[in-house]
């Protein structure tokens, strides 16, 4: 369990910005991947961000780099340099980020979110990292290798039931390892949803943040995750073509999505997400039972396909 960032070691982290707080510090809500604060100071508001110590200075530093890429282009709130000049700092064995705080003024709906991300996607044809870094986020080859792993290790029913059904899932709806080694990879956000978009009062702009997870991976997979992220699966299935439709269409005014993309990007959703074995594990990779994180999980995904031919249909549309 992480603890909450102190006083102290906001002050440790500070100090290696040339800056000190000069009020209290507050917490801000979230925290999967790390632990963010504003903290008021004599140049303004900041967010200091505490990221997860699982994540190695490596992949922190590219989280840096990756942030401070879309900030140059107006997409990110930017971030400062330390007194050595360096985008992140190091504070006893966690790395540490800050940025200007920009508060939420509204949610984007899915097509204003969708515009958003399409930005994003096309500044980052163009980032090209310092130095090279696992990516966070990773096809599997085959596709359902890890899952049978963690069945064979998993001692309850629970697990080995959705296990099972996942890798059905594979088997009647995913694609195989040799249609996932050729969809092209290119860099994504990698963590895209709403939480993660800010939109600043004045003026009006939309800015991303939290790009820990940032990597090379298959758009369409983001496309399609942001949008999940976007909604309630509780949509009827009227609304929820109309505003997947709305959601691709605002997507291609700023980016458009080849054709290839679009007929593969629903298969491509559920090949991940059924593939994924983080549900079942904890970050050292030791097997756990089903807790309430990956039930609705399995209950996200179960609606997934109950609609997936509904959402195929609107991808493999022909575009204006």
């Amino acid at each position: 369990m992480t603890t909450a960032i102190g006083a102290t070691e906001l002050s440790a982290c500070l100090h290696q910005y040339g800056l000190q707080a000069n009020g209290p510090a507050r917490l801000l809500p979230g925290g999967h991947v790390g632990q963010s604060a504003v903290v008021p100071t004599a140049q303004g508001l900041l967010v200091v961000k505490r990221c997860n110590r699982r994540f190695d200075p490596a992949r922190v530093q590219l989280a840096a780099h990756a942030h401070q890429h879309a900030a140059r282009a107006g997409l990110a709130p930017p971030l400062r340099l330390t007194r050595d000049g360096r985008w992140t700092a190091q504070v006893d064995d966690a790395t540490y980020t800050v940025a200007e705080y920009v508060d939420h003024a509204k949610q984007a709906g899915p097509a204003a979110f969708a515009a958003a991300l399409a930005a994003l996607h096309n500044h980052l044809e163009s980032f090209s990292p310092q130095s090279p870094c696992a990516d966070f986020l990773q096809l599997p080859d085959p596709p359902g290798a890890d899952l049978e792993r963690v069945r064979r290790q998993a001692d309850d029913a629970a697990s080995r039931e959705a296990i099972d059904w996942r890798i059905t899932i594979l088997a009647e709806f995913g694609l195989d390892a040799q249609s996932l080694a050729a969809v092209p990879r290119s860099w994504v956000h990698g963590d895209a949803r709403p939480d993660n978009l800010l939109i600043a009062r004045s003026p009006d702009r939309r800015l991303f943040i939290d790009f820990d997870q940032v990597s090379r991976f298959p758009r369409p997979y983001e496309i399609v995750r942001a949008f999940m992220a976007c909604i309630s699966p509780g949509l009827s299935a009227d609304l929820l073509v109309s505003t997947f439709r709305d959601y691709l269409n605002a997507y291609q005014a700023v980016a458009p999505i080849h054709a290839t993309d679009r007929a593969i990007m629903i298969d491509l959703y559920l090949t991940v997400q059924a593939a994924e074995t983080r549900t079942f594990t904890t970050p050292e990779g030791e097997i756990r039972g089903m807790p309430a994180f990956a039930r609705a999980r399995h209950q996200q995904l179960t609606w997934f396909i109950e609609h997936s031919g509904l959402l195929r249909g609107v991808a493999e549309e022909a575009q204006p």
